[in-house]
């Protein structure tokens, strides 16, 4: 059963990767479009993570979940979300 959910975790990571990536580059401005969608990336980890606790859910600001919300952006932090959902 983990072997399952951590390929369901690099899966869903590597399908939303390529979905903004295609996104991004499409953009007229692509780089001023990715620095904004990490901002806001971060920023929900953040506001997430100091106050969390009210949801029930408060992820750890660990290497993994900084890189998944700064390279993804909003659709990165509700994936973290997501993983956390389906692990139970």
């Amino acid at each position: 059963m983990e072997f399952f959910r951590n390929y369901l975790y690099w899966m869903l990571w590597g399908i939303a990767f390529l979905i903004l990536l295609v996104f991004y580059i499409k953009r007229q401005k692509p780089v001023r479009t990715f620095l904004l969608g990490s901002i806001t990336g971060l920023t929900a980890l953040f506001l997430l993570h100091f106050y969390g606790e009210a949801i029930g859910f408060a992820p750890t600001l660990c290497t993994t979940n900084l890189l998944t919300s700064s390279v993804l952006g909003i659709p990165g932090t509700a994936l973290i979300i997501l993983t956390h959902a389906l692990t139970g």
